[in-house]
């Protein structure tokens, strides 16, 4: 059986625009495109509600005003960091067919507007080239939350509970923090913390509690510079306010879903509308179609393109019903589990979006029971040696498994490390007939994914199956872009 599994690099050996970067960009396009200005009072409403507005509006324009070509792919594109990139899939594909209505680009607009991730990666747009960074950065951002959180609680702690007001730097004070302003602007980004504001004056409310007056003032203004939890991380008991770090991490998880839903709808609106002439071809001497594909990617590139095959989406697939999976590997920070940040892990959102994460469970369960079988054969007594050995050839003939891995375009990073384990366990015992063919793009990549594989399985299990020639490195197969039909097509025009 021939088996495929295709990551990020299938996409972009088919010159798809799916890097993190190709999307960052077009959504800057988006952002910065003239539209109107969006409302002053923006972060009064949640986005479910600014959406359910725009919706109302512009069902009530006509089709003229809705202007449905309104951002074309050049437009989207135009300011995109890998522009050699782009003009392939230009040249390949039929992107003038992509435009973006004003509808569309306007609640992006609003979906960007309103997303503290989006802020927070926005802010690192040059730190962060590929999904994996993107990842890391991810987790440097919620340990920070996590320090953040367990020294506002100790805070807390020591008054009892409850506090009035809580604020950072500045003078003295039993609810001051110091922070590195690096960790601020994090925070901040990350609609935890608001800052620009100096205390210059204090008053009385009605119930005689002291409470203060504070004026906001710029980054360039000198003099205090303080940074105050927002409202919406705060809750309000008895008459008071108290910190909830339930609230915050909740808050922060439903924001990453919004940020998901941001990237579901450039695969929808964009990625997914880049259609191909239907004569691209693999051109390799020992490729072979595969049976079934395992994929790491939330496209459908290879049905779309080549022929309909049973998928595996691993973790999610774009679409209506989208179940995209992004996130962390797993809490390695103790305070992280202590939060019970799982919401931010490719673990939980996979078993909570039900996504295809039995990754080779039949394979599995069947060496299991053959292996059980297995162990009985060699501990029973025979008559004879003959039927000793013919036993022996029956068991070895049906663990065998006979199957052919192709992998395109994926890592191996160690955040699929328990899908990379649970592959090369296949061989574990006996050969049975496991073979694995590594694809990659050049010789920098072929090192890359080999320390990630040595990383992983360790010396000794990577040399076995590599002096077994079980497993074997090739360069990716050729993709032969056909383009004399466009050609003719736009002649004709």
């Amino acid at each position: 059986m021939n088996i495929l599994i295709v990551g990020n690099g299938f996409d972009l050996s088919h010159y798809l625009p799916t890097k993190y970067d190709h999307f960052m960009d077009v959504m800057n396009a988006i952002e910065t495109k003239d539209t109107g200005s969006l409302p002053k009072n923006l972060h009064e409403k949640k986005i479910q509600e600014w959406i359910r507005l725009l919706e109302q509006t512009f069902d009530k324009k006509v089709e003229a005003e809705t202007d449905k070509k309104f951002m074309s792919f050049e437009q989207l594109f135009a300011g995109n960091r890998d522009p050699d990139f782009i003009a392939k899939t230009k040249e390949f594909y039929l992107t003038e067919n992509i435009n973006l209505s004003k509808k569309d680009v306007i609640q992006l607009q609003y979906r960007l507007a309103l997303n503290c991730w989006y802020e927070f990666f926005k802010d690192h747009v040059k730190e962060v080239r590929t999904w994996i960074d993107f990842e890391n950065k991810i987790d440097e951002a919620l340990r920070v939350v996590a320090r953040f959180i367990e020294n506002i609680e100790e805070k807390i702690e020591k008054a009892g509970g409850f506090s009035t007001e809580v604020y950072f730097s500045g003078d003295s004070n039993e609810w001051q923090i110091f922070l590195t302003r690096e960790n601020c602007n994090i925070l901040e980004k990350l609609g935890i913390l608001e800052s620009g504001y100096f205390i210059d004056e204090t008053d009385n409310d009605e119930y005689g509690r002291t409470y203060t007056n504070i004026h906001k003032v710029n980054d360039s203004d000198i003099g205090d510079f303080r940074f105050y939890i927002k409202g919406e991380n705060i809750q309000f008991l008895l008459g008071y306010k108290k910190f909830n770090s339930d609230i915050l991490i909740s808050n922060l998880v439903k924001k990453l879903e919004e940020f998901i839903k941001i990237f579901n709808l450039y695969l929808d609106l964009i990625v997914n509308k880049i259609n191909s002439n239907n004569n691209i071809q693999i051109s390799s001497n020992d490729w072979t179609n595969p049976d079934k594909i395992y994929s790491f990617n939330y496209t459908n590139t290879y049905q779309r393109i080549y022929d309909s095959v049973d998928v595996d989406y691993l973790h999610g697939s774009h679409g209506e019903f989208q179940n995209i999976v992004l996130g962390i590997s797993q809490l390695e920070d103790e305070s992280l589990k202590k939060l019970k940040a799982y919401g931010f892990t490719k673990y939980h959102q996979k078993l909570f979006k039900d996504t295809h994460y039995l990754f080779l469970d039949g394979y599995k369960r069947k060496l299991k029971e053959t292996l059980e079988k297995y162990k009985k054969h060699k501990s029973h007594n025979y008559p004879n040696n003959q039927i000793e050995q013919e036993r022996e050839e029956h068991f070895l003939k049906i663990m065998k498994l006979d199957l052919n891995f192709n992998i395109w375009g994926h890592s191996l990073d160690v955040s699929d490390k328990d899908y990379i384990i649970d592959l090369f366990s296949l061989n574990d015992e006996i050969d049975r007939n496991v073979r694995v063919t590594v694809y990659y793009f050049d010789r920098l990549a072929k090192f890359s994914l080999l320390n990630n594989l040595l990383a992983i399985l360790g010396k000794e299990k990577v040399e076995h199956w590599m002096k077994n020639k079980w497993l074997q490195f090739k360069q990716n197969p050729e993709i032969k872009f056909q383009t004399e039909e466009r050609a003719e097509l736009e002649d004709v025009s």
